[in-house]
């Protein structure tokens, strides 16, 4: 006689909550949203077994229901007393709680980020998460249906990726015809021009790698090009992502943000902005006043793009759980978060604006070549101190002779964007770590005053002098104002001094979840584990079995190192000849034609969640 597992009964429970919340969901989408109050109290009474375990604890939350259901745009987010229970909350209560769902749908970017935001907001919520099998699952169809039909989060975020970028396209443009009509500035235009199309076919590049499907048509190729070109990549990218609908093969939309932000970053926002303010403090007649706008423009947008990377990716909720002990510095209270973000976006314009500012004055210099000097000598201090730190290589495996290539690109393009832009999340162990990450965001504020006695003449240089200590000031204050913001817990992440291969073994040992253990061993370099192979090989040797029994998502033996198998298990996958796969790029981003990259990110999702239960 056969038992249900544990796991299948939980699994159960999770699916009849799902149907019932596409039950409730559908009466949405037929437009009856006058009813539906009335339609999800009904369904309620219907699954009275199922429903029990939420009602008793929080009564009202049919109504609270019937308020997230509504189309509404979302202005705030209401406060709700957090002394007072939820069995104690009134139709006041309900509906703040309710209508407030609607405005995180709006600003995050997926409905778990959004579910999760909801969650920490009102704390009392967090019982029901813990407490009641399949109400997170229940949630989430709700959440993820909500912002794919939304007409108001899709137009708020749909818009706001397509103004910044067409406005900042549209001042380079501008200015690049500028410069075109003055015969001193004809090379610079060449130059802004090429900074501009190198940005345009790092795009398109990027869809001919990732494509989700491997044979892509010509009509579809010709469509991304024409979106590129308008400069409507983040908006179409914003929609995608709401909609789940991304050509992109890569299961985490986070990445895909930030992988084209960074491209727009590294090859237009930021030497843009060094040009324009090397031709403005040269040429000022030239260039005109309007390239003070597009200066301003060019470091709003930069500073927006830097904060937007690192604030999407400490919020995660993913993120969070695997990694606890870095992501999670932005608090929980929605006002605070919305506080964090202005801030970082403001701190990142001013970096950008003195950094650039700084190699302006330098390349002004009488000096030949002053400013290679200066960027060969940062560069290469700082892959000294990796090469010495045996830190060098970065996280991704099995590159073969193309690794150190990968990892000297990466190393300058991470200290190109913190020098420029100071996004915090290269504080990361995996790429500059906490101290280093201080360190040269202190000596990117003090480079500008020391490039200053070399590139501006006398009756610059207390005009331009006063600027930098003004917006020195600024940032200083700003600074101050953000770390008086953040969870104080996390300051540390700010100073710390772990390697990469310290902080892969750190995230092993401290793991409560195989799937956590799994991408701590064999999701990074395997090099990185040397410290702790006996302990990684017995937690292979303890587990595999059960792995191979219970087939996880994330599980694949064609990753393991044959050295890390047990004998009898190696035996059977054939030996020294099996087939091995390589943990590759593709993977690391969570690819879904991956072998494990595909399945990962729900599989984790769940079993993080059952640890609740």
């Amino acid at each position: 006689m056969s038992m249900t597992r544990p796991s299948q009964i939980l699994k159960k429970r999770k699916d009849a909550w799902k149907a019932m919340a596409e039950n409730i969901y559908s009466k949405k989408r037929a437009g009856g949203d006058l009813e539906i109050a009335a339609h999800v109290r009904r369904v309620f009474s219907e699954e009275v077994s199922l429903v029990s375990p939420l009602v008793s604890r929080c009564p009202g939350f049919a109504t609270i229901l019937g308020f997230i259901l509504e189309d509404k745009f979302g202005y705030r987010v209401r406060a709700v007393d957090k002394t007072v229970r939820m069995e104690e909350w009134g139709e006041e209560d309900c509906r703040r709680v309710g209508c407030s769902l609607s405005t995180f749908i709006r600003k995050r970017k997926t409905g778990a980020v959004a579910i999760d935001s909801w969650r920490l907001n009102y704390t009392q919520l967090d019982v029901l998460f813990k407490e009641v099998v399949g109400f997170e699952e229940f949630m989430l169809v709700i959440a993820n249906n909500t912002m794919r039909d939304s007409i108001y989060g899709m137009v708020y975020r749909v818009t706001v990726g397509a103004v910044l970028s067409t406005v900042d396209a549209v001042t380079d443009i501008y200015v690049i015809s500028t410069y075109y009509h003055s015969e001193e500035l004809y090379g610079k235009a060449n130059a802004m021009l090429a900074m501009l199309l190198g940005n345009i076919f790092l795009q398109i590049g990027f869809v001919l790698i990732y494509p989700k499907k491997k044979n892509m048509g010509w009509s579809t190729f010709f469509k991304e090009v024409f979106i590129t070109l308008l400069f409507l990549r983040p908006a179409v990218d914003a929609y995608r992502i709401s909609t789940d609908e991304t050509i992109f093969a890569i299961s985490d939309p986070i990445m895909v943000v930030m992988i084209t932000k960074v491209f727009e970053l590294a090859s237009e926002s930021i030497p843009g902005c060094v040009l324009q303010l090397y031709v403005w403090l040269s040429n000022p007649d030239e260039a005109g006043t309007y390239a003070l706008v597009s200066i301003g423009i060019s470091c709003l947008t930069t500073g927006f793009a830097s904060a937007m990377i690192a604030y999407d990716l400490d919020v995660d909720l993913l993120r969070r759980k695997d990694q606890p002990k870095f992501y999670g510095y932005i608090p929980n209270d929605n006002s605070l978060r919305g506080r964090c973000f202005v801030l970082m976006t403001l701190m990142s314009s001013l970096h950008v604006l003195s950094r650039s500012l700084g190699f302006a004055l330098l390349a002004l210099s009488d000096t030949d070549n002053l400013v290679l000097i200066f960027v060969g000598a940062e560069i290469g201090a700082y892959l000294l101190f990796k090469i010495l730190g045996q830190d060098f290589y970065y996280f991704l495996r099995d590159f073969g002779k193309l690794a150190i290539i990968l990892s000297f690109l990466e190393r300058c393009l991470g200290k190109i964007i913190v020098d420029f832009t100071g996004c915090i999340h290269f504080r990361h162990p995996y790429e500059l770590g906490g101290l280093l990450f201080s360190i040269m965001l202190v000596w990117a504020q003090v480079f500008p005053f020391i490039a200053l006695q070399f590139g501006a003449d006398s009756a610059m240089k207390d005009g331009i002098f006063l600027f930098l200590a003004v917006n020195f000031i600024l940032w200083l204050l700003l600074n101050i104002a953000f770390f008086s913001t953040i969870n104080r817990s996390y300051l540390h992440t700010f100073f710390g001094t772990k390697t990469a291969p310290q902080y892969a073994c750190q995230r092993f040992l401290d793991a409560n979840e195989d799937f956590s253990k799994w991408i701590a061993a064999f999701w990074s370099r395997i090099e990185y584990n040397k410290r702790i192979e006996r302990e990684v090989k017995e937690w292979v040797r303890s587990n595999i079995e059960e792995w191979k029994r219970e087939k996880p998502d994330w599980f694949n033996t064609e990753i393991i190192p044959d050295d890390y198998l047990p004998e009898e298990v190696l035996e059977a996958e054939g030996g020294g000849e099996r087939r091995r796969s390589s943990v590759s790029m593709r993977e690391i981003v969570g690819l879904s034609g991956a072998s494990v990259g595909s399945r990962v990110h729900p599989q984790a999702v769940e079993e993080m969640k059952d640890e609740n239960l």
